[in-house]
């Protein structure tokens, strides 16, 4: 993406790329119409960028864009987590990770506890519910098992809380700055160094 960017950088926006990015109230750089190009902002406007993967997956959007309209995410609302202990949870989200609670989702009109935690600004929603799934038998590695992934600045006050609280974690095997670890109930975070992306 940078070497797009950087191809981009000095080159004239067009007026149709201009219009999008007006649409969306975003400002219009070079480097933001790289990366919007890139994340296919362009293919619901009908102009599917030079640079588009060309994989089955990708015209298949391309095309239900074309002819039903684009969905228009906004990104991930909250992840929804399952725990059995709604006070061990807490002491593990808000005690080891200083996550903070959203005091403004109450719980009164659902049918069992929870809590919804901040995490940059997207929550957490944890719900002491009975949970399906084993909880042994997990793959070791949790780049292995299903995970969420939320980005830090920096992960190495997170290792510190982690050894502090006797947590163990391991490293991504892709050499990035990520870790990966479980929560009480085994849920699986992994936790990568990376800059802000919105």
């Amino acid at each position: 993406m940078a070497a797009l960017a950087k191809s981009l950088a000095g080159t004239p926006v067009s007026h149709q790329q201009r219009r999008v990015c007006e649409r969306r109230g975003r400002a219009c750089s070079p480097s933001v119409v790289a990366k919007a190009s890139r994340s296919r902002v362009f293919a619901a406007e009908g102009v599917l960028p030079k640079d588009a993967l060309s994989t089955p997956y990708t015209l298949k959007a391309y095309n239900q864009n074309q002819t039903k309209g684009r969905i228009l995410f906004h990104g991930v609302h909250h992840v929804a987590l399952l725990c059995e202990s709604l006070e061990r949870s807490l002491d593990f989200y808000c005690g080891v990770l200083g996550l903070e609670i959203n005091p403004d989702r109450p719980h009164e009109k659902l049918p069992y506890r929870g809590a919804w935690l901040w995490i940059g600004p997207e929550m957490i929603h944890l719900m002491e519910l009975p949970n399906p799934d084993p909880l042994d038998g997990r793959p070791e590695h949790g780049g292995r098992d299903r995970h969420t992934c939320v980005g830090v600045e920096s992960i190495e006050p997170l290792e510190a809380r982690l050894k502090e609280a006797g947590i163990e974690y391991t490293r991504s095997m892709s050499g990035r700055p990520a870790i990966f670890f479980r929560d009480p109930d085994a849920n699986c975070l992994e936790v990568v160094q990376i800059d802000t992306w919105r």
